[in-house]
């Protein structure tokens, strides 16, 4: 049966597989802190030449877009797990998976980094701050909004960076407000968890797999097909 993109489910069937499956992605969590830890210290402590600031740079940029695209395949993998069994090699990411991530990660980063550039060097006055307001949110809507879209298509259609955001923005445009509030709810609880180290240790995965819901949901939502998620709760 079709099923509209509805938030109230979409929280509850995140909820559901967070609850279900709290071990796995407690462990996986805390794996990916300890490795993000290891990585900070070698960076910081070990690796001290300022000649190897762009190395360290990209190594800290791979380990953190390894870590959480296989989070993303994780959750994909336990989201399809009664259908059937997977290995911790299916939840690896694809060299491809990495490039296209990575690609459009350098990319938006390039840009923004290039538009405040040029910014900054307008002559003061109020110009330059309305410039400076629009650039700075058009970026932070990207990278909070869209951003986590691309990855999930990255992830489960294998798609290219330019091909993930296309994909992104036309899937989110027909349930646009409805998005927005949920991304709102994110944001909250993104933020409530933070005032606890130990919040953010159970916030950030459980917001990793909203997001990967929300995708499947929007995906089931455009096509008149029969929404096997939603049968989870």
């Amino acid at each position: 049966m079709y099923h509209p993109f509805s938030i109230t489910q979409t929280l509850n069937i995140a909820w559901h597989i967070f609850k279900k499956n709290v071990a796995i992605i407690s462990v996986y969590t805390i794996i990916a802190i300890l490795i993000f830890g290891l990585a900070g210290f070698v960076a910081k402590y070990v690796i001290i030449d300022e000649l190897f600031d762009y190395i360290i740079l990209a190594f800290m940029i791979f380990i953190i877009s390894f870590t959480f695209l296989g989070f993303i395949k994780l959750i994909f993998q336990l989201i399809d797990k009664e259908y059937y069994d997977f290995d911790f090699k299916d939840i690896l990411p694809k060299i491809k998976m990495l490039f296209s991530y990575i690609t459009l990660l350098i990319i938006v980063s390039t840009v923004a980094v290039f538009i405040r550039h040029a910014i900054k060097h307008m002559e003061e006055g109020i110009l330059q701050n309305i410039f400076g307001t629009i650039s700075y949110l058009v970026v932070e809507i990207f990278f909070l909004f869209y951003f986590p879209i691309c990855a999930c298509f990255i992830v489960d259609e294998n798609s290219g960076p330019f091909e993930a955001a296309i994909q992104s923005y036309n899937l989110i445009k027909g349930n646009f407000l409805k998005y927005f509030i949920l991304f709102i709810i994110i944001e909250a609880m993104v933020f409530i968890g933070s005032l606890l180290i130990i919040g953010i240790i159970f916030v950030v995965p459980f917001v990793n797999i909203i997001l990967a819901v929300t995708y499947r949901k929007l995906i089931y939502s455009h096509l008149d097909v029969d929404d096997d998620v939603t049968e989870t709760v």
